[in-house]
């Protein structure tokens, strides 16, 4: 499995990728067909007194090609360990989903069969 991270108006630092790479390992561990996964981190400079955007600045996106498939979720927060964190745990409920979708698909070919 191939992790890709970038960064946007933000230096990765070896804590923070070490803590992308420990989440990501451990969340797909259970799967083998992850072809890559790309990860950005940016942070959002710009800051609105009028709609209080810059509050929930750091943001993280992420791409998981699995054969077929393409799941993408992104968090926003107010630092880049919390938005690491809301972005495995939406990462996780779709993998869960496509996890249970893949094996009803099987189940009903055995039938099928």
């Amino acid at each position: 499995m191939q992790i890709t991270i970038r960064g946007h108006h933000l230096t990765i630092t070896p804590a923070i990728e070490e803590n992308i790479k420990a989440k990501f390992s451990q969340m797909t561990k259970h799967l083998d067909h992850v072809n890559s996964m790309q990860i950005k981190l940016a942070k959002d400079h710009q800051i609105d007194k009028l709609s209080h955007k810059g509050s929930a600045n750091h943001i993280a996106e992420a791409i998981i090609r699995l054969p077929g498939v393409e799941l993408f979720a992104q968090a926003t927060a107010d630092d880049m360990y919390t938005s690491i964190k809301k972005l495995t745990e939406k990462l996780k409920r779709q993998l869960a989903k496509h996890r249970k979708m893949q094996c009803s698909y099987q189940h009903e070919l055995a039938l099928v069969s």
